[in-house]
């Protein structure tokens, strides 16, 4: 069968031969690249995307990639393109964070502020309660960025660990408390305890390394305009930023070479998993994530944000994912611990959602997932998807 699958689909033979169990999952492969093939090119087209960038796991390993569209003008995407992923960042920050505290060299549950200065709150007395874990679950009771109050600064809007408000500020102000406690910036810290362990060498935090410079995919507006990214993103080329909660740029391989050795280290029970599927934040009832059963078929037992991942329970099974939005740039990546399932889901273009959601349909891998955020997009965006049938190849 694998014989007569790289027959078929050259393409798609040396990237299955990349598993250990290719027989199995060789003939999925081909299923998604026809798929893919099929669906994905009109997709792009209509919806007014850049591109797209996907990268599929099966039992732990990679089996298939592929791109369709352009990652700026005249110039397709490859297997090569980098990505500003956004908010992607934060899982790698979560990680990070996660490996330091597995080392000692941080404490998830103490407080920062003997640490990390904060003129706009330092002087409230609740700033005394923001921890690593309180800031990582969404529970600062912060706006999402300074610029979200009307004068620019920080305040808190409750006490720090009672309710959940997604907050990239947040997520800066846990990566400073690591930064401080370590003598290291966050660049650094991501290098040497997860992505050079790890090999992934096409992943950078805050700046635009010299592999990424001739592959980057600009970001495309709603109406389908490329825009320059030193406008939108500012500071990235020159490296200023902390790349805490956007900011993270990568290949859909290097991120899925990361999900691997995720759902590697979730083999079997530990701390750290422990951490990072304890929901801290439930989202049932939320405005934005709530899952209405009026648009989706089957909502999550539980789901909610834990560390760093939000996280969604259907019974016994599990998946930690988490999206990125930026100006002209969407984003999904998930992974399943207990299926071993995965993939890293990267547009270059504002109107992404439909096409992710598409993509998730065909890959096929985990069904709720996919209909939870079609209900999203039907919720959200009040906009009725055509059915692409049922293409996706997996079977409990």
């Amino acid at each position: 069968m694998r014989d007569l699958a790289c027959a078929l689909l050259l393409t798609v033979c040396g990237l299955i031969s990349v598993a250990a169990d290719a027989r199995d999952v060789a003939p999925e492969a081909v299923h998604i690249d026809a798929a893919m093939e099929r669906w994905m090119p009109n997709i792009v087209r209509d919806e007014r995307i850049g591109g797209i960038g996907i990268v599929v796991i099966r039992k732990g390993r990679i089996i298939w990639s592929g791109h369709y569209g352009e990652q700026s003008p005249g110039v397709p995407m490859t297997e090569d393109t980098a990505f500003n992923t956004a908010s992607i960042a934060k899982t790698v920050t979560a990680e990070t964070l996660l490996a330091l505290a597995a080392q000692r060299r941080v404490d998830l549950d103490e407080p920062i502020a003997a640490y990390v200065k904060s003129p706009d709150i330092g002087q409230d007395p609740r700033y005394r309660l923001l921890t690593t874990r309180i800031l990582l679950s969404h529970r600062s009771g912060l706006r999402n960025w300074p610029d979200d109050y009307p004068d620019g600064k920080l305040a808190f809007d409750w006490t720090p660990g009672t309710r959940y408000r997604y907050s990239g500020a947040g997520i800066e102000l846990a990566a400073r408390y690591a930064e401080a406690k370590t003598g290291k910036t966050l660049r650094t810290l991501a290098g040497e305890t997860l992505l050079h362990p790890w090999g992934i060498d096409r992943m950078a935090i805050a700046e635009l390394p010299a592999w990424s410079l001739s592959n980057l995919a600009l970001p495309v507006d709603s109406d389908g305009k490329y825009l320059d990214p030193a406008t939108i993103y500012p500071g990235l080329r020159e490296g200023t930023g902390i790349g805490a909660a956007y900011d993270l740029i990568t290949t859909n391989d290097a991120y899925g070479r990361f999900l691997e050795r995720l759902i590697a280290a979730s083999r079997k029970p530990s701390p750290m998993r422990r951490v990072r599927e304890t929901i801290l934040a439930p989202l049932a009832g939320d405005e934005r994530y709530g899952c209405e059963p009026a648009f989706s078929r089957h909502c999550p037992d539980r789901y909610g944000y834990a560390f760093g991942w939000q996280v969604q329970g259907y019974g016994r099974h599990t998946i930690l994912q988490h999206t990125g939005n930026d100006e002209g740039e969407t984003d999904l990546v998930y992974f399943s611990p207990d299926r071993r399932t995965g993939a890293a889901i990267f547009v270059n273009g504002a109107n992404g959602w439909a096409a992710i959601v598409r993509a998730l349909e065909i890959i096929g891998d985990e069904p709720e997932l996919a209909a939870y955020y079609r209900g999203l997009v039907e919720k959200l965006l009040h906009r009725r998807l055509a059915s692409l049938g049922d293409p996706g190849p997996f079977r409990k």
